[in-house]
């Protein structure tokens, strides 16, 4: 595979260790499920927790007194979260700031040089509504590290470190080989099997049956590539809706993490967006690690 440099990863296109880990925490449900995995990866990595959360003005006018009552008890709560982490043998810091939520975790995250951020898709917002909220939209597009996503089926810590983790790596056709680059920086990291998955929209596919057996050779083909990084890869070709057979195939395959890109230029999740990867953090039981595609 040609050695060459993903747009938008910070430290060429790979993730070699998780040194800093920074969950943002709102106090929600999610939240917690992000701050147990960042435990279980601190624990096998000896990465040092950031517990960031951000406190945003409701309105412009909103008296700073107001503000204050709530980054009081906001600080509050996160020296709690601190306690139980360190008590757990973990190396923590936590950081309360106000402002944009979404603009103030990325200046956190440059200014740590995190590896990894951790949140919960929803918040404290209703879990039923379709798109994904501008604050994971936002974060999503632009943190210069990886983020893992909890969307709101994930009912819990799913991390798993005994032998045979899996991870699911969704791909377009055609594929360009630098944006797996990643993925195997990320298998070898967690030690862990890869399965490369196309789903063919019936909806959209072409009728000629060899087009399909081209699409099979051509994620054969990929898996191939992928095996001379050294990890194990096996390849899968499904047809149906993306987002319910990737959802699908990853509980079938138990895996830990779903691995996605995104493209920065395009909309992740809005009412009228059909964007796959928004589908997928909404549905799934697993979280979603997305990395950035300029």
């Amino acid at each position: 595979m040609a050695a060459e440099t993903l747009p938008g990863i910070k430290k060429g296109a790979d993730l070699k260790t998780l040194k800093t880990i920074i969950v943002g925490h709102d106090f929600s449900e999610g939240a917690d499920h992000a701050l147990a995995d960042a435990m279980a990866l601190s624990n096998r990595f000896h990465s040092e927790i950031i517990v960031a959360h951000v406190e945003e003005p409701e309105t412009p006018g909103l008296l700073e007194g107001s503000l204050s009552n709530r980054k009081s008890r906001a600080n509050i709560a996160l020296q709690d979260i601190r306690k139980r982490i360190d008590l757990a043998g973990h190396p923590c810091r936590k950081v309360l700031r106000s402002g944009d939520v979404a603009k103030r975790l990325i200046e956190i995250g440059d200014e740590e040089d995190a590896d990894l951020l951790l949140l919960g898709a929803y918040g404290h917002g209703s879990k039923d509504r379709k798109t994904l909220g501008a604050t994971t939209e936002q974060l999503l597009r632009s943190m210069s590290c990886p983020v893992l996503t909890y969307g709101p089926k994930v009912n819990n810590a799913t991390f798993r470190w005994q032998e045979g983790m899996s991870i699911l790596v969704p791909i377009e056709l055609p594929c360009e080989e630098r944006y797996l680059k990643f993925a195997i920086s990320v298998a070898k990291l967690f030690q862990a099997r890869l399965e490369v998955l196309h789903v063919v929209d019936m909806n959209r596919a072409l009728s000629m049956p060899h087009a399909f057996q081209d699409m099979a050779y051509t994620c054969e083909n990929i898996a191939c590539h992928l095996r001379a990084g050294e990890v194990s890869v096996s390849a899968s070709l499904l047809f149906g809706e993306p987002e319910k057979a990737i959802v699908s195939r990853s509980q079938e395959l138990c895996s830990s993490l779903i691995l996605m890109p995104l493209e920065t230029r395009r909309s992740l999740s809005s009412p009228t967006s059909d964007n796959v990867a928004a589908s997928v953090i909404r549905s799934a039981v697993t979280p979603v690690m997305t990395y950035r595609i300029n």
